[in-house]
């Protein structure tokens, strides 16, 4: 099968062919314990040799009208740690991979937190949490927007929008035909991490100061980082990237003086 919701209906099949009885949407009771076999199969293990090894299991459930309530995916989550929540809308609008980061989820990262802490720097923690909140917070104003517009927000709820955006563009969004962006070291990850959310906090200085965001918006600058991972791809040194966000912010400074 190409999914466990396809065995899953195979399941009902049988169950149905042999008169036992139904639980939840026909399926039957014992749906939760076979799907449990199957995802308990993955583990570490020590061999009878002494060998160490692991076996990951990627299971893929196909809910009918991408329903997360139905009993396989519910079943699967409950057994799995880690969830990784495909958007159709995403995949229309050409962003892949195209994982809903609002939806997904792993239940692996604090056992990872030392491991991310010494090969991608002590702030990861810190930086993933303000990124994943101004995410959150960019999915809330959306909704605002789509009923009123983005121009009766307020400067502030304006500039994470901006932000957000530069985020999945700039950094979720992935292209594997390009040769910049099929992969990009650690280093240069967290480095557009840092770069990004510091102008974010440049920005949020100056429109707490009454300055327009719109003539931090025409510098370009937003777009520049935008791109930016192929420019890193290309051997460009991050505090290039650094410097053009702080020669923005001060020709708008300088401009409001």
């Amino acid at each position: 099968a190409d999914s466990t919701s396809r065995w899953a209906e195979a399941l009902r099949e049988i169950s149905g062919r042999l008169e036992e009885m139904p639980a939840e949407e026909s399926f039957p009771a014992y749906l939760p314990s076979r799907l449990a076999g199957f995802y308990e199969r993955a583990g570490f293990t020590e061999t009878l040799s002494g060998a160490e090894g692991s076996v990951t299991v990627i299971g893929a459930v196909s809910p009918q009208g991408g329903d997360f309530s139905e009993p396989v995916t519910q079943n699967t989550q409950r057994f799995v740690r880690c969830f990784w929540a495909l958007d159709r809308s995403l995949a229309y609008a050409r962003h892949f991979p195209s994982i809903n980061w609002n939806s997904s989820y792993s239940e692996y990262y604090n056992d990872m937190i030392p491991w991310y802490e010494e090969n991608f720097g002590k702030d990861f923690n810190d930086l993933r949490r303000r990124v994943m909140g101004l995410l959150h917070e960019e999915s809330k104003l959306m909704e605002i927007v789509k009923l009123i517009g983005s121009d009766i927000l307020p400067d502030d709820q304006k500039l994470v929008i901006e932000t957000a955006k530069v985020f999945r563009q700039g950094f979720l969004q992935q292209n594997a035909f390009h040769k910049s962006d099929t992969y990009m070291t650690p280093r240069n990850q967290m480095a557009m991490l840092r770069i990004i959310l510091h102008l974010y906090d440049e920005a949020h200085e100056l429109v707490s100061k009454n300055i327009p965001l719109r003539q931090l918006t025409e510098t370009g600058i937003f777009a520049v980082l935008g791109k930016m991972k192929f420019d890193l791809g290309e051997g460009d040194p991050p505090e290039k990237f650094m410097t053009l966000v702080d020669e923005a912010v001060a020709s708008v400074r300088k401009s409001n003086e």
